[in-house]
């Protein structure tokens, strides 16, 4: 009997979660596509680099949306058990809360695991295969735009030129400002870069003003790196790099840095267990007052866990105290535990 109850209860969290996942993407992904509209569908971008584009975005995505669509199913289907009278009837059959959580739980097993993986590696090459994406093309728009005779703006700089070869890429008489500088030059020569161009002016002059003073200088070759993205390693922000390489470079460096993140990674995939428990408990509490309840509940207390997870990070940036990363899982834990044994008593 206990084998078919298990069978249902996962079958039942499974439905809910697969849906869940797909609505609360479809949601995330608008705005994620309403930031790079311009970008992406502009004339003549092809299907395929659509659903490549989409499919990375959904793929980096995941790493929000799994523990948020586990901890919405595991509510919903137990608050519909207890709401039917279900948990009832299993407790009257002497089957503890437990063992009625058990199906959860190793659901909730699985998508730890996959989540680990999407944490520690899959979402970051996404994050990163997306990125390239987009860089590649921004830097085509830019040479399909450069037309002789035109200013061009380009990464918040300007740029003139009076003639250019067939590709854009080798430019006659070039007019360069930025930041203040303005760039002269007979010649200059567009480089591609994994993040962006690389303009190398040659024989150029540069005049810039200074506190009333103009400056001036002579440069047989000057080289500006027309940047769409940054993707370099900072603090708290090596989130275009996976798990192994990061400890790669501890193993080299040693920096505290490279341990944070780590942890920080360890401490989102263990919220899944927490986020499981929680939905369990609040399930069969507000199933009574409605499935709604105890789902506005969960959404509520999962936001809570990214702002602990941000203070910990606060704090680290303050004090480099690393286990307080694990400060959200230590909050919700303690609620989750005092939650299930509140309704086991009973």
């Amino acid at each position: 009997m206990l084998k078919k109850v298990d069978l249902y209860i996962l079958k039942s969290i499974f439905f809910s979660f697969i849906t869940s996942f797909f609505i609360i993407t479809a949601v995330m992904l608008i705005g994620d596509i309403i930031k790079i509209y311009d970008i992406l569908f502009n004339e003549g971008t092809s299907l395929k680099l659509v659903i490549f584009v989409f499919w990375h975005i959904i793929v980096f995505l995941s790493v929000f949306v799994l523990p948020m669509s586990l901890t919405i199913s595991v509510n919903y289907v137990y608050s519909d058990m207890s709401h039917n009278s279900e948990i009832i009837a299993l407790k009257n059959a002497g089957i503890p809360l437990l063992r009625i959580y058990l199906p959860a739980f190793i659901f909730t097993v699985f998508v730890f695991l996959f989540l680990s993986y999407d944490l520690f590696s899959l979402a970051y090459k996404a994050r990163m295969s997306y990125l390239l994406e987009l860089t590649k093309i921004l830097k085509n728009e830019v040479y399909v735009a450069l037309k002789p005779s035109t200013f061009y703006k380009i990464s918040g700089n300007v740029l003139w030129v009076r003639s250019m070869s067939v590709n854009h890429k080798k430019l006659k008489d070039v007019f360069f400002f930025s930041k203040g500088k303005v760039l002269v030059s007979r010649k200059a020569v567009l480089k591609d870069m994994p993040t962006g161009i690389l303009a190398n002016l040659y024989n150029a002059k540069m005049f810039s003003r200074k506190k009333g003073i103009l400056e001036y200088g002579s440069f047989k070759k000057y080289g500006m790196v027309l940047y769409f993205h940054k993707i370099k390693k900072k603090k708290y922000d090596v989130g275009y790099l996976t798990v192994d390489q990061i400890y790669s470079d501890y193993k080299k460096t040693h920096s505290k840095d490279d341990l944070f993140e780590m942890n920080k990674r360890m401490s989102l995939a263990l919220g899944v267990f927490i986020f499981s428990i929680i939905g369990f408990s609040l399930g069969i509490t507000f199933s009574r007052g409605g499935k709604s309840i105890g789902i506005v509940i969960n959404i509520f207390l999962f936001f809570v866990f990214y702002i602990f997870l941000m203070l910990g990070q606060s704090i680290y940036e303050a004090d480099s105290i690393i286990w307080l990363i694990y400060l959200p899982d230590i909050v919700l834990s303690v609620l989750g535990v005092y939650l299930f044994y509140t309704k086991a008593k009973v």
